[in-house]
């Protein structure tokens, strides 16, 4: 920690004097000030105790990166290191106080879902923003729903976004605009930020997505399928049921749609589970209410998800629903009806990959 308690005020490690005697703020327990030539100054407690906010053992990046934090931060208004906030339990790293107080956490250590959800919503029930931003150890880890669950949330300008702090370039490093194409990729943006204008200003350059190799995709899930792999495989007999291939899906369930990261499996696995549900209901009238049912279950199924530690993926969903939809009305599979969508005729599949490649060449022949 960097801040103590010495005759009831506050001091910061960096002003402090060896040999005083020193208190926790939250516990009010002995702390030892440790203060080396190559060592940032921070207090310890002399035992740790019940100290419900203790957070010990954190490394020099972490007691560096929170004073670099304040800095960044004291654009915004009055910057409290370590503050003790009783009511929840809680310390933030950083406290910027103003109209709605926002709670800086530099995160360098492993963390569970469970507690960072339990973070979050300690801020929020005081009213303020939990900003999230992650050191060296996640700057390392790989982009995927486990750092997106916990972590991400939607900035203005930036989307749905990560942030990392980079304390040797004291920068901020944005992870933006995070998507999953088609296929399931999570992919993104990245941008670094020297400061408080930048950071509000936003993303200033045109995004442009690639395109989704279709073939290709068809292909590694053909493979996939060969060696069972255990994702695909209850989706596998889910289609074998209505006599369907997965990696054989009908063209017209093709897209090149993005959609948030909750797609799991990715949004042209569940167009081809949804879709085998919802043609087996030939002869009857597609309600909404059936099709949001169709849409959840699949979304379930694929390994997707509605909803994540700090945002909601259900309009996401809707959007995925509603373009699906309009793509099979184009193609006269349905038509719209006042009480939902009337199934005209199934588009095709193929038999499975080999069946569909085969057919694809004759095309291209």
């Amino acid at each position: 920690m960097l801040i103590a308690l010495e005759n009831q005020k506050l001091v910061d490690a960096e002003d402090a004097a060896r040999r005083h005697d020193y208190l926790c703020p939250a516990c009010q327990q002995a702390v030892v000030l440790h203060h080396g030539t190559r060592v940032q100054p921070y207090f310890a407690h002399k035992s740790l105790g019940d100290c419900a906010v203790a957070s010990e053992g954190e490394t020099q990046q972490h007691v560096l990166g929170k004073r670099q934090l304040a800095k960044f931060f004291s654009d915004w208004g009055v910057v409290t290191l370590e503050k003790v906030l009783p009511e929840i339990q809680q310390r933030a790293d950083c406290w910027i106080n103003r109209a709605h107080p926002v709670a800086v956490e530099f995160q360098c250590s492993p963390i569970s879902t469970e507690q960072v959800a339990q973070r979050t919503a300690g801020y929020r029930r005081l009213g303020s923003y939990p900003c999230w931003l992650l050191g060296e150890r996640f700057g390392r880890q790989k982009i995927g729903w486990s750092l997106i669950d916990r972590f991400a949330s939607p900035l203005r300008g930036w989307g749905l976004c990560l942030l990392f702090w980079d304390v040797g370039r004291q920068q901020v490093r944005v992870v933006h605009h995070l998507y999953q194409d088609a296929t399931g990729t999570y992919s993104y943006w990245q941008s670094w930020v020297a400061n408080l204008t930048e950071l509000e200003a936003g993303n200033q350059r045109q995004l442009w997505v690639p395109p989704i190799n279709v073939r290709q995709f068809r292909r590694d899930l053909d493979q996939r399928l060969l060696r069972a792999a255990p994702a695909l495989r209850p989706l596998q007999e889910i289609l074998y049921l209505q006599g369907h291939h997965l990696a054989g899906f009908p063209a017209v369930f093709v897209t090149q749609h993005v959609t948030l990261p909750i797609f799991g499996q990715g949004l042209l696995v569940w167009r081809a589970v949804v879709g085998a549900w919802v043609f087996s209901l030939r002869g009857e009238v597609l309600t909404p209410e059936t099709l949001r049912r169709l849409a959840e279950e699949g979304l379930r199924l694929i390994g997707g998800h509605l909803q994540a530690g700090r945002f909601d993926g259900t309009a996401g969903l809707v959007r995925a629903q509603r373009d699906f939809m309009v793509d099979l009305d184009a193609a006269g599979a349905v038509s719209r009806v006042k009480t939902g969508w009337q199934i005209n005729v199934e588009p095709q599949w193929a038999a499975d990959y080999t069946a569909w490649l085969e057919n694809d060449e004759k095309k291209l022949g």
